[in-house]
């Protein structure tokens, strides 16, 4: 990739010159990685060769200094406001049952945080008799806060209610913890995992909806066996095991309820005691946190500890389809947006283009938000990647962008195919839009993107990582862009919104090295013609990430 190793040569020489690391944000996987792997950057790798390669192609001894100082993991950092994460932090659960609670004991009694039950059922009249009073005193007294809603929904239309019911009680109070759907009556165990997951999927989603994030709670067998993973892997979980060194439940849990008759200074009656392993505060609200200090992680499956290591963004961003409807763009330019990515289309037919593609870019442009676009891939061979590549650049071809052109390969349809063949789908989209002038990278959810494609296509590609409700992406490898939420809202956006975070400075790169639409073109093949795909592999498909990022 020409243009990167140039880059990467004058990135080197500034970072040298100013002594700083080369390092990008770091992200963190679940399981011990070395500092190696921690730090290890694709561009590092190019600029080893770069200066044979670019001797004798292009003279760069004018290029501006420090142009795509995308590395420099020190600007704007200062550690001791790195967020606290992940440090067991001692709760209880709190209803009616525990009486009435001296707050203020149970503040010095070393408590970080309560999770208050709201209410149960499908009637706002079912408020836990205690929770006004339990809420008011916890935020007194400075206790962080989250509430969970007791169901014995038995369908879809039951548990939207108990939503509406659980908003209801709510409303009014500010949450520092998750709102928890706490799934576990005996007159729901004997329905079946498909439908006790479309109850969990209907509380959670109209919760979302409503700007909460969310969570399910439930015994540890449960969750195991009542529950896809597909639709636990979209929430945080609360697991219930007492009695054990750790719980039983096999996937990721951000709480564990370890025992039900706990005794706590400040509650009368005994007590259900918890660990947190999220720094929820923080993920819950960034902007307003106000903890600080560099912490370890302990995950919930190993002793392994990580060191954390966090930086700024350099610019807040979303990522938007038609699914977004028609977009007020300067109320988004207004609420703190600075790019958006826009998909572009999908598939290997033109006609597939998005229909509110040429609409979103005059609108962003307009409001002088920076671009860049996706393509959802469908791509199920090398060939077909060609194609949607090329399809993909009629729809971009007569705009200028100042972020990258995304290649979204997560789809379920391939996403059995061996690494080695998706690898070759993902570089030959990439190849062929690269070859025409364009800055190209990679998009998908955090274990697609560590498991199903191998080393080189980072050492080639961008990267942009989608994973939810962590403080930073579980990917042990470089990306620009980490798409943190697939339930936002913005001002300018009736639905709800992709939420990104950018960590290079990609505009004065497009511009500086005439990418992306900025200076003369290469001359253009003619578009592959259309190969009669299938109506199955062209079709819009469910394009829901939340389904498939961590």
């Amino acid at each position: 990739m020409k243009h990167s190793k140039i880059l990467s040569v004058i990135l080197s020489c500034a970072l040298a010159a100013a002594g700083l690391s080369s390092a990008v944000p770091v992200s963190y996987a679940e399981e011990a990685v070395s500092d190696a792997i921690l730090y290890d950057s694709t561009y590092q790798a190019e600029s080893k060769e770069a200066a044979a390669d670019i001797s004798s192609e292009e003279d760069i001894s004018d290029a501006p200094f420090n142009v795509f100082d995308i590395y420099n993991a020190h600007q704007g950092y200062v550690a001791e406001h790195s967020p606290q994460i992940d440090v067991d932090l001692k709760g209880v659960d709190i209803s009616q049952w525990q009486g009435t609670i001296d707050w203020d004991t149970l503040k010095k009694s070393g408590i970080d945080y309560v999770i208050l039950r709201a209410g149960y059922g499908r009637l706002a009249s079912q408020i836990d008799t205690k929770f006004i009073e339990n809420i008011e005193g916890a935020k007194r007294v400075g206790i962080d806060v989250g509430v969970y809603w007791y169901s014995y929904a038995t369908t879809v239309e039951g548990a939207y209610a108990e939503a509406e019911a659980c908003h209801e009680v709510i409303k009014g109070y500010d949450l520092t913890f998750p709102v928890y759907f706490d799934i576990e009556d005996p007159t729901q165990v004997n329905l079946s995992v498909s439908q006790l997951s479309a109850i969990v999927e209907a509380f959670c989603t109209r919760m979302q909806s409503k700007g909460y994030y969310v969570g399910v709670y439930s015994y540890a067998s449960f969750l195991n066996t009542k529950l896809y993973k597909e639709v636990l892997d979209k929430y945080d979980v609360w697991v219930a095991h007492v009695g054990v060194d750790h719980p039983s439940y096999s996937g990721n849990y951000g709480m564990w309820q370890y025992s039900f008759t706990g005794k706590v200074d400040g509650i009368p009656n005994t007590v259900d005691l918890d660990h947190c392993y999220k720094n929820y505060p923080y993920i819950i609200s960034p902007e307003s946190f106000t903890g600080g200090g560099t912490a370890t992680t302990t995950t919930t499956t190993t002793t392994t500890t990580t060191k954390i290591t966090t930086i700024p963004p350099k610019a807040r961003g979303i990522d938007v389809s038609f699914y977004q409807e028609n977009i007020d763009w300067k109320a988004v330019k207004e609420a703190g947006i600075d790019f958006a990515i826009i998909r572009a289309g999908y598939g290997r037919l033109i006609s597939q283009k998005d229909t509110k593609f040429d609409q979103n870019v005059a609108g962003a442009k307009a409001a002088g938000i920076d671009v860049g676009v996706y393509w959802y891939s469908y791509a199920d061979t090398p060939e077909a990647a060609v194609t949607e590549a090329e399809v993909c650049y009629e729809v971009i071809k007569d705009y200028q962008f100042e972020y990258p052109i995304y290649f979204d390969i997560e789809d379920p349809m391939i996403a059995d195919l061996p690494p080695e063949q998706l690898s070759a789908i993902t570089d030959a989209f990439c190849s062929t839009l690269e070859k025409k002038g364009y800055y190209v990278g990679v998009t998908s959810y955090t274990s697609f993107l560590t498991y199903k494609l191998l080393p080189y296509i980072f050492e080639k590609y961008d990267t942009w990582v989608a994973h939810y409700g962590v403080v930073s992406p579980t990917y042990a490898r470089n990306y620009g862009i980490w798409q943190y939420t697939s339930s936002g809202y913005v001002n300018g956006i009736r639905t709800r919104v992709d939420l990104d975070y950018c960590y290079r400075e990609y505009p004065s790169v497009m511009k500086a090295y005439n990418l992306n639409g900025y200076g003369e073109r290469p001359v253009q093949t003619k578009p592959a013609e259309n190969d009669g795909a299938s109506s199955e592999e062209d079709s819009e498909g469910s394009e829901n990430s939340d389904e498939s990022a961590e």
